[in-house]
């Protein structure tokens, strides 16, 4: 299954679900529901950073996948062509120096 049918079907189930996702950003209202479903993804990372504190990587691992179906969510919903969007960032990610110049390698 590619990013884009799973996108597709995490928004179909979600709809199912009873829940919302903005399908644009051209209003207030749609624009703070987006930050409120952004948020919910940093809410994912930091329960998989939880899961690292504890060395669960089992929930860590469960973590993730809820951060990539919050992720792949909103790509689905907004029709973003996700795997066009990484293969063209990566595309200039390759072309910068080494670390971005920078010392640490985090």
């Amino acid at each position: 299954m590619t990013l884009k049918e799973l996108s597709l079907r995490i928004a179909t189930w979600r709809d199912r679900k009873g829940f919302y996702t903005p399908s644009s950003l051209d209003s207030v209202e749609v624009r703070d529901a987006m930050l409120g479903k952004l948020m919910l993804v940093v809410t994912e990372v930091a329960e998989a950073a939880e899961a690292v504190r504890h060395n669960d990587k089992e929930n860590f691992e469960e973590e993730i996948a809820d951060t990539f179906i919050r992720l792949l969510d909103i790509c689905g919903t907004m029709r973003i062509d996700i795997e066009r969007r990484i293969d063209e960032k990566m595309k200039v990610n390759e072309g910068r120096e080494l670390r971005h110049g920078k010392k640490t390698t985090l």
